[in-house]
């Protein structure tokens, strides 16, 4: 204490004697945006009184609070606390700040454990505090009742831990007036029996007449500071709202002067800003991370629904993937046009190469029936054309009238086969093109179909069949099989970029509601980001991985997918995925002030990069540009990780395995690094 403190704006200093004060204040300026808030502001608290800050909305009350517990950083000027520990402070802001889900004696062990409290003390305080504030029983949840009782709850968390600095704002507010002049003989009480220095700001003025020493403040600017009664003698005043009157008169009269002279700008440093630097014991403390735990449980607890329903979204994920990726197209429908006598189609079906009676096109038909085609018969090529157009048929099939004779004798003749008898034995096919994959899958159909068709017949006129053959023989897959299904392609990706998902949008979630409900406080009472997002993490932990053991269970398990490699290097794979969210999740909480805007940018990114990690088209069939930057995307590593390990049982020795790992770990550095940058200067849990 003996060393003096120089301000960051001008020459200000704070010497000895103002150092025995509770509270000094000296030139303090704060800008958001191009609105000056406080202008140069002086104000002295000494140790032992009830300091009542008095002024009208918006006039700086809240930002200079705020800057007395460390949470807004001065542009310019000196706050000095003698109180310098977290735990010594006591701060009730002008929102609640609470948690709904709580009860209110869970809301005081919560705030207990942050403050290291015993359990027994705790149960001690709340008793005297109920009692005191006139509150419900213990077991009400802090949503249910009213705003009224929550701001007492509020007010009874701030006398907790016994501090010895009391900053409160607002705490009559909706208060009975009887109730009211009941905490203002307790805050009395405290200063005048255990020497507590207490800050209020309070809309009723002539209630402020009970503290020791009245700020004025309008405009940024403390008008006056000195006790009710000298206030009231000095301006001839016989009530507290007239001096108020009077001294804003003056003021208005000497802002017009100095607009005139000088104008309106405010001279602020800009290379240093200040704050009141509270200390908190040591970044971790089990108690606070137990604390923050505990409240997330509680809060699942109390949504038994969402969380039923949160478990249940992998398992309904997993069924859409399967029922929508593993089962070709079938039930398709194909126009028919043919000019051989269609009647004879009711003739038995047996026939050899010297007896043609039954066409052979209507055997042909028959094949596309019994591969689950829906025919259209139709008398011309131009009929059934029209059909295609108007999107009730994806192909025409057209037979020539000498197809069946043009095809035996195509057999027979082989290669002196005239090239008339060619074209006749030939079915010429329109197809509807413009789906990819429905008409990609029709015509490797209709190939496969059309050499079973000629390998039956080669084999009823005494040929090997195996001449319809093509000439290429597949033999058994090296990895997977020779009949690759798509969702069994599709199955890493969307695991991996679900896992990516679920963990992005549960950190925005909590951390969004951690700010903009109670962050705010727990910080004040001395929880650190760190363990913040250790709780959270423990809980995304449990959901998350909860979630992926589902999917994995249902896809590998139940629904057979082929797994072959490591599962031990799957679940770390996984958890490394999950990590990555939560730090991109968290990322994304502290770099936008809504959580509306977070979750789009959330959604957004997801949707990139499931169109960027291969599972709607292969990276090697994307663009030149694309494939050259897609390694460096994150997520798309860690698919192609997961399908060398599940596909082909390579280890994690191999550059296809490892990159995927390595690539999570270093998008989580840069996601924690530039999230905790932002957060260090928008002064969020730093």
């Amino acid at each position: 204490m003996a060393q003096q403190e120089t301000a960051l704006h001008g020459d200000v200093t704070i010497d000895n004697n103002h150092r025995e004060a509770s509270v000094t204040v000296r030139k303090a300026f704060k800008r958001f945006g191009a609105t000056v808030i406080l202008k140069g502001l002086d104000m002295t608290v000494p140790e032992g009184t009830i300091y009542g800050l008095l002024g009208p909305s918006g006039c700086g009350k809240t930002t200079l609070l705020r800057s007395l517990v460390d949470r807004t950083v001065l542009d310019a000027g000196i706050i000095y606390v003698k109180a310098r520990r977290k735990d010594r402070v006591g701060y009730m802001p002008q929102e609640i700040c609470l948690y709904n889900d709580m009860n209110i004696g869970e809301t005081f062990h919560f705030f207990g454990r942050l403050y290291s409290m015993s359990f027994s003390k705790v149960k001690e305080k709340e008793r005297t505090l109920l009692a005191l504030l006139d509150l419900p029983s213990p077991d009400h949840i802090i949503g249910s009742i009213s705003g009224g009782q929550q701001r007492r709850v509020s007010f009874a968390v701030a006398l907790l831990h016994d501090p010895e600095l009391l900053i409160l704002d607002e705490p009559t507010v909706g208060v009975d007036p009887l109730l009211s002049q009941t905490i203002w003989d307790h805050l009395i009480k405290l200063t005048a029996l255990h020497n507590k220095t207490i800050i209020i700001t309070t809309h009723y003025i002539e209630e402020a007449r009970q503290a020791n020493i009245i700020g004025m403040m309008r405009g940024g600017i403390l008008l006056a500071e000195e006790s009710p009664a000298q206030l009231m003698l000095r301006h001839n005043c016989s009530h507290l709202e007239h001096v108020f009157l009077v001294l804003s008169e003056k003021q208005q009269k000497q802002l017009e002067i100095q607009e005139e002279m000088t104008g309106t700008n405010y001279p602020i440093t800009k290379s240093k800003r200040a704050s009141a630097k509270l200390e908190t014991d040591t970044i971790w403390n089990t108690q606070r991370f137990l604390a923050q735990l505990i409240k997330h449980l509680i809060w699942n607890k109390r949504n038994i629904p969402f969380l039923m329903m949160l478990l249940a979204l992998p398992a309904a994920l997993s069924f859409i993937s399967h029922a929508v990726t593993t089962v070709n197209p079938v039930g398709l429908s194909l126009a028919v046009v043919s000019a051989e006598d269609v009647e004879s189609c009711q003739l038995p079906k047996d026939y050899n190469c010297t007896h043609s009676g039954r066409p052979l096109s209507c055997t042909y038909v028959d094949m596309l029936r019994d591969k689950t085609f829906k025919v259209q018969r139709y008398d011309t090529v131009e009929e059934a054309r029209k059909s295609i157009l108007k999107g009730s048929a994806w192909g025409v099939l057209y037979f020539s009238e000498n197809y069946t004779t043009s095809v035996i004798r195509r057999i027979e003749d082989g290669e002196a086969t005239p090239s008339r008898v060619v074209n006749e034995s030939t079915v010429d096919i329109w197809l509807d093109m413009s789906n990819q994959w429905i008409s990609n899958l029709l015509r490797r159909d209709l190939i496969f179909l059309t050499l079973e068709f000629f390998q039956n017949l080669l084999s009823q006129c005494g040929y090997n069949p195996k001449v319809a053959y093509i000439p290429v023989r597949f033999e058994p897959a090296v990895f997977g099989n020779n009949n690759p299904i798509f969702g069994h392609y599709a199955a890493p990706g969307i695991i991996c970029t679900f896992t990516f998902y679920l963990a992005v949008m549960f950190t925005i979630g909590s951390i969004m509601t951690e700010i903009s409900v109670g962050l705010d406080r727990s910080l004040v009472a001395g929880i650190t980001l760190l363990e913040v997002v250790a709780a959270h993490c423990v809980i995304m932990f449990l959901l998350v991985g909860t979630q992926s053991f589902i999917t994995m269970f249902l896809t590998y398990v139940v629904f057979g997918y082929p797994f072959y490699g490591s599962v031990v290097l799957i679940i770390i794979l996984l958890f490394l995925i999950e990590v990555m969210g939560m730090a991109y999740g968290f990322l994304l909480s502290v770099l936008f002030d809504k959580e509306t805007i977070a979750t789009y940018a959330g959604i957004g990114t997801v949707i990139g990069l499931f169109m960027a990690c291969g599972v709607v088209w292969p990276i090697q069939g994307m663009s030149v540009v694309i494939r050259s930057v897609v390694w460096a995307v994150p997520v798309q590593p860690a698919v192609e990780s997961f399908r060398s390990i599940l596909d082909r049982s390579w280890n994690l020795y191999h550059p296809a395995v490892y990159k995927g790992f390595i690539s999570n770990t270093i998008w989580t550095i840069i996601f924690m690094f530039v999230a905790f940058s932002i957060a260090k200067v928008k002064k969020i849990g730093v």
